[in-house]
């Protein structure tokens, strides 16, 4: 039990390590790419902070723990809508844009529907998996061209933070060596995330079920809270820097990247697609769909999170948390 938890915790760094590196690594390189920063920030960086999902999604439907995998992305998805916007809402009111809430935000909650939509018959198969896909390059396209509307300073001092200043040289050398040492973050980032990976889905599932957890819970719970610690420090790091608009973004990004990319890829590289419980299609997708519903009411209102609505948003989290422990008699009720 001890080595599982040692497992649970190096692991959890080794992903946290790894979703920084390919954060700063891809980033850096779009931007040498002379990528917008809007672009950069609400979909290079959230793809980056998604890349501990994708390792995890990818790693356990091959495995054939599919369980985990749907897991994972719904549990994540909740997490992000509801923990980290609410948590860095407490930490101080944000702001939110009008791209995302009038684009990003629906976008977002059509992929929510979708993904219920196509798990409805129990199985998310190969062609469901190519049609995210594709859905997420027609995202990007739309994404890269409204990105190349001139951003707010806000965005800019962001992408500053994570991605350094845009290299200005005539040097072909120093650029040459920019993108080399860019790709070698990038891939050790990925190498942590890999490694990172299977020790977090070891550690967690042999800790998990000691205390009698279902695979499913696991992937709700454990390893969603675990696999959006990127996006967790993120948005946090960015609230409390004052770029308090980057908060949202990150999160209604990587919300739809976990469906369009993390599960799209994965159920295009599984044998047998993802088989989707019927307890997670009828009860935590719904709540999926709901927490989209709600975050968008939340983001429209005076376009601001505030500390009061920071509150409801990790109390519907933690009532989230609760009803999933009781139902699997993780801890004692009184009737």
């Amino acid at each position: 039990m001890l080595f599982a938890i040692g497992q649970l915790i190096a692991g959890s760094l080794l992903l946290l390590i790894g979703g920084e590196g390919v954060v700063r690594g891809a980033s850096r390189l779009a931007i040498l790419a002379r990528l917008s920063p809007l672009f950069v920030g609400l979909t290079v960086v959230s793809l980056g902070t998604s890349a501990p999902e994708m390792a995890v999604s990818i790693a356990t439907a091959l495995d054939g723990q599919a369980d985990i995998t749907i897991g994972n992305v719904v549990g994540s998805n909740l997490f992000n809508m509801l923990m980290i916007v609410g948590f860095s809402a407490i930490v101080v009111a944000l702001p939110v844009d009008r791209q995302i809430t009038y684009f990003d935000v629906p976008v977002m909650v059509v992929t929510c529907i979708a993904m219920g939509a196509f798990g409805y018959d129990g199985n998310i198969n190969r062609i469901d998996g190519i049609i995210l896909l594709t859905a997420m390059v027609i995202y990007f396209g739309v994404s890269y061209k409204l990105g190349k509307q001139k951003p707010s300073a806000e965005m800019m001092e962001f992408v500053e933070d994570v991605a350094g200043e845009p290299l200005e040289s005539d040097s072909l050398g120093r650029k040459v060596g920019a993108v080399l040492m860019q790709f070698l973050i990038l891939a050790l980032g990925i190498g942590a995330l890999i490694l990172g990976c299977e020790w977090f889905v070891a550690g967690s599932v042999t800790f998990a079920r000691f205390f009698g957890l279902s695979e499913a819970v696991i992937g709700l719970t454990i390893v969603s809270v675990g696999t959006s610690l990127p996006e967790l420090v993120t948005s946090v790091a960015a609230t409390l820097k004052g770029e308090r608009g980057i908060a949202i973004g990150n999160a209604v990004g990587s919300t739809i990247l976990n469906i369009l990319a993390v599960l799209g890829v994965a159920s295009v590289v599984s044998p047998v697609g993802i088989n989707v419980l019927r307890s997670i299609e009828v009860i935590d997708i719904p709540v999926m769909v709901a927490a989209a519903l709600v975050s968008w009411f939340v983001f429209r209102t005076d376009h601001t999170v505030t500390r009061l609505e920071g509150f409801f948003l990790t109390g519907l989290y933690g009532c989230y948390i609760v009803y999933l422990l009781i139902v699997n008699n993780a801890i004692p009720t009184p009737w």
